[in-house]
């Protein structure tokens, strides 16, 4: 399953979000430091579910599919607030940080309305919410140097003496963040380095760990309490910042509460009302209602789902019965994985087990019903049998 780590400085809202997200009740509160330790949780991202082209319901395992849409589960790694200092140690923040060590992306939660300083708490003078984003950024950074660099010159001194390659070398330091030696080495042909590790200085260091974020492992800034702001604030801080997203974890929390105690008919924002919801429902849900179909805020799903698909994730499904397009048990389209663009036909077999994966012998496209070899490169929604003959 996709990891995704959720950091930022303390009272971002990433307590009221990761329970809006995920269903879990945690403790939210307006001062620094609720969350003292990670929380871990389920989310979604969205896609449109092939179940209509053979005319039969699907049945997730996982997740669940709504009106055509399929919600593929993520998981999702709260991480408590990071003060300045953290990658040093300071509040924690190095324990903390150390839980998205294998995170595949990051999302940096900021407080958009910048009525929080450095350290979250509540303040009535301005603070300049994007100072928070470098904040952040700069706090990763450092952690991953000193990571990296950590006993550097005999590690180095042993390496230089090894004939393997020089991605093979570092590999040793970055699988301390999940890495892999293809990641490496990707990074390799897109940045330029020393060729012995001796020769490496705190900037090349620095700039490695830069090239894990940019390439491998990378961070988004999303804005959170546009529920606090106008739509001129929202939009001058847009203009400032034009890759931002802009959420508001209080409208989500406020959605999936209306939705779970039956005042709303699903937590999409085309909702209706029902008949347990009051007056009192309706003015507050369709305020902010109001707000989505304005387009000054979205959706976390949608945002979450935006962000997946512009790192070039696809879903694919597997089956067993490339006809039905069910598994042993007879459910349709039981299972949903988030894949690569470029993944083949064995990368997945390899993700349903490495068994499976060992012992490929070839596959079958589900739409087609031609065989295909190890190589063939998987499409978004592909519905794949893989024959293997791992017991």
């Amino acid at each position: 399953m996709l990891k995704i780590g959720l950091i930022g400085k303390p009272n971002a809202g990433k307590s009221t979000l990761f329970s809006a997200i995920t269903s879990i009740d945690v403790d939210i509160a307006n001062y620094p430091f609720t969350t003292i330790k990670p929380n871990v949780g389920i989310s979604f991202v969205k896609d449109k579910c092939p179940e209509n082209e053979i005319n039969a319901k699907c049945n997730p395992r996982e997740g669940k599919c709504l009106d055509g849409i399929r919600y593929i589960p993520v998981e999702i790694i709260d991480v408590p607030g990071l003060i300045e200092g953290a990658s040093e140690g300071k509040g924690m923040g190095n324990e903390f940080l150390d839980n998205i060590r294998d995170a595949d992306l990051i999302i940096n939660l900021f407080d958009a309305s910048g009525m929080t300083d450095m350290e979250g708490n509540p303040s009535e003078s301005s603070h300049d919410p994007l100072d928070d984003i470098k904040f952040v950024n700069n706090e990763i950074i450092s952690w991953m140097n000193g990571k990296i660099s950590k006993d550097w010159q005999k590690f180095a001194r042993k390496e230089d003496n090894s004939p393997e390659r020089l991605d093979v070398k570092i590999l040793q330091k970055a699988a301390t963040f999940g890495l892999s030696e293809k990641d490496v080495s990707f990074i390799m042909t897109k940045e330029s380095f020393p060729d012995k590790l001796i020769h490496w200085t705190d900037n090349d260091i620095n700039r490695f760990s830069e090239a894990i974020l940019k390439y491998v492992k990378p961070v988004f800034s999303i804005g959170n309490k546009l529920d606090l702001l106008t739509g001129d604030a929202i939009k001058a801080l847009k203009d400032r910042e034009n890759k931002l997203y802009m959420i508001s974890a209080e409208y989500e929390l406020l959605i999936e509460k209306a939705y779970n105690n039956g005042y709303i008919s699903s937590d999409a924002i085309d909702f209706t009302f029902t008949d347990k919801s009051g007056e009192a429902q309706k003015t507050v849900l369709n305020r902010i209602k109001e707000k989505y179909r304005n387009g000054e805020i979205m959706r976390f799903y949608d945002v979450l789902t935006s962000i997946i698909k512009s790192l070039g994730y696809i879903v694919v499904y597997p089956v067993l019965d490339e006809t039905k397009w069910e598994d042993k048990n007879g459910n349709v389209l039981p299972d949903a994985y988030l894949m690569k663009d470029g993944d083949t036909a064995l990368d997945m077999a390899y993700k349903i087990h490495t068994d499976i994966g060992k012992n490929f012998i070839r596959a079958v496209n589900g739409r087609t019903k031609r065989v295909i070899g190890k190589d063939y490169k998987l499409l978004n929604n592909d519905v794949i049998k893989i024959i293997s003959n791992s017991r």
